[in-house]
């Protein structure tokens, strides 16, 4: 597989025109919605522009720390890190010391309450969470051509789609499992492992003489922001337009939950939203500033989008429904999307879009009566961590990922 033509353009470049003709009705709209016009002033564009360029030093310094050691023995020390702490490790290496100085502080904003509350309602809603982020914010992703470059050229999310997002899944479990961001939890060594994979395979991208600079940095701090955004302020709005109803704290604490998870993955504070209206400030800026999508984009869309037939068991029964989950998936991306951005990834036009708002009125009324049912709510997290639990193995046996979040060994091309 070779690499889309994409026209060359200086590192500065690759944002799009914050000013172009199309952005004038989502303009308009967020600055209803915050009150304040949000749109990115020449000084901010300068800064997202720095952003671009910038890795993660922390972790980049123990990459290459990984490279003086016998094979496996870096990683070896991190997990010991990881799982007993930095002091157990007899003259650790200065770069690990940095590493675990920094995720080992704890933000003097953390609200512990907020944490649980998130992954209250992370589970609340069950299976639609999943439809959302995959969907919508991981679909949605992939409109940013230059930003899904290194999904393309590790064959991370191309080749071999299910099991990548089987891994996704894996740790979006683990960061929104009560307790799972306490030092020793699995969600706190998760956001670690997968930090310190990203490090890795940017690491590998430059280095293998394939990277187009006008791409800006691989996996880079501003992209690692809209990653975080893709978790938090994009999934609420892909449930909400589902017919789901959130709470003003109940939105304040997805933020909050995944601005503790940015920061232990290397994004700078800077740049994370600190709450609802700068999260939705920084989507709408990251809008503006997006490059364009290209063919990547649309070879990237068709892998998602056929999941569903891949996952499918080879039988006519299986064959059917995973060609009507098929179908009803790209309805959704459409309606959430938009047809524009759904002809760019290639996604077939589908009259199941118009499904997905038909039901809101529906779901709006089984909202109202949990709402005023404090036990039904309860009830609905209660299911929802079933299903997680009971779903999860299955799809990890089927696809036999590798969740230690260990990157790809090579380049595909």
């Amino acid at each position: 597989m070779t690499t889309s033509a994409t026209p060359h353009l200086t590192p500065f470049d690759r944002i799009g025109d914050p000013d172009r003709p199309g952005l004038k009705a989502p303009r308009r709209f967020f600055t209803w919605l915050l009150g304040s016009d949000p749109h990115p002033t020449p000084a901010q564009v300068e800064e997202i522009k720095r952003h671009i360029q910038m890795g993660d030093r922390l972790a980049d310094a123990v990459v290459a720390m990984y490279k003086t050691l016998p094979p496996g023995q870096g990683r070896k020390l991190l997990d010991q890190a990881l799982e007993n702490g930095i002091h157990t490790l007899t003259a650790p290496p200065q770069a690990l010391v940095d590493l675990f100085e920094q995720i080992d502080r704890e933000p003097v904003w953390l609200d512990r309450d907020k944490l649980n509350l998130a992954c209250d309602v992370s589970r609340r809603v069950g299976r639609w969470g999943e439809l959302v982020l995959r969907n919508m914010a991981l679909m949605g992703g992939y409109l940013a051509g230059a930003a899904s470059k290194p999904l393309v050229f590790t064959g991370q999310l191309d080749r071999m789609t299910p099991r990548r997002l089987v891994e996704t899944t894996k740790f979006w479990i683990d960061v929104t499992t009560r307790g799972g961001l306490e030092r020793n939890a699995e969600g706190f060594k998760s956001a670690v492992r997968v930090r310190m994979m990203h490090a890795q395979v940017r690491a590998m991208l430059l280095q293998s003489g394939k990277w187009d600079p006008a791409w800006g940095h691989p996996l880079n701090q501003w992209d690692s922001m809209g990653t975080i955004q893709e978790f938090s302020s994009i999934f609420l709005t892909g449930l909400r337009a589902l017919g789901f109803v959130f709470s003003r704290r109940e939105r304040e604490a997805v933020i909050h939950l995944w601005r503790y998870v940015g920061y232990l993955m290397g994004v700078e504070e800077r740049i994370l939203p600190a709450c609802e209206a700068d999260a939705m400030r920084a989507v709408y800026q990251a809008m503006a500033t997006v490059c364009p999508a290209d063919d990547d984009s649309r070879k990237l869309g068709q892998s998602l989008a056929n999941v569903p037939l891949q996952n499918a068991p080879d039988h006519w029964l299986g064959q059917q429904m995973g060609k009507l989950e098929t179908t009803l998936r790209n309805g959704y991306s459409r309606y959430i999307l938009g047809d524009a951005a759904g002809d760019k990834l290639g996604l077939p036009r589908t009259a199941a879009k118009y499904l997905w708002p038909a039901q809101i009125p529906l779901r709006l009324s089984a909202e109202l009566v949990r709402i005023s049912v404090p036990p039904l709510n309860k009830a609905l997290i209660r299911r929802g961590e079933a299903s997680v639990r009971r779903q999860f193995p299955r799809d990890l046996a089927r696809t036999q990922a590798d969740t230690s979040f260990t990157p790809v060994s090579e380049l595909t091309r």
